[in-house]
């Protein structure tokens, strides 16, 4: 009795805090394309919605999966940690498609664009 109610308190706590930190990951603020004045605008996390455009700066935390369309470095190159993911701490050299980069030469174009992206379903 006395194992089943310290492992109970010990789930209730990691529930806690595991709660409190989605809250503040959830509550972080990102810049989300507007099409309608062809500007990013601050927005949380928690608002995000599927097919959105994001503007990631350098060094910025990001706690969802994304398609790199552009990057600020010549050949639009970007390196991602996933120390949070698998535990590596190196960094991972992504960048995006040529096509991409040159239909898109300018943040304004970028958030204009409209598109269809077709992948594969997840695996291991």
């Amino acid at each position: 009795m006395v194992v089943i109610c310290v492992s109970g308190i010990k789930d209730i706590l990691e529930d806690s805090r595991r709660h409190k930190s989605d809250n503040q990951e959830n509550n972080r603020e990102v810049l989300i394309a507007d099409q309608k004045s062809l500007q990013f605008k601050k927005s949380k996390w928690k608002d995000l919605k599927v097919g959105q455009i994001v503007k990631v700066r350098e060094n910025q935390f990001f706690p969802a999966d994304m398609v790199l369309l552009s990057s600020s470095t010549p050949k639009g190159i970007c390196y991602v940690e996933t120390k949070s993911l698998d535990g590596e701490t190196n960094l991972k050299h992504k960048q995006s498609h040529n096509d991409i980069s040159e239909l898109f030469p300018n943040e304004a174009d970028i958030i204009t664009m409209q598109g269809k992206l077709v992948c594969g379903k997840p695996n291991d």
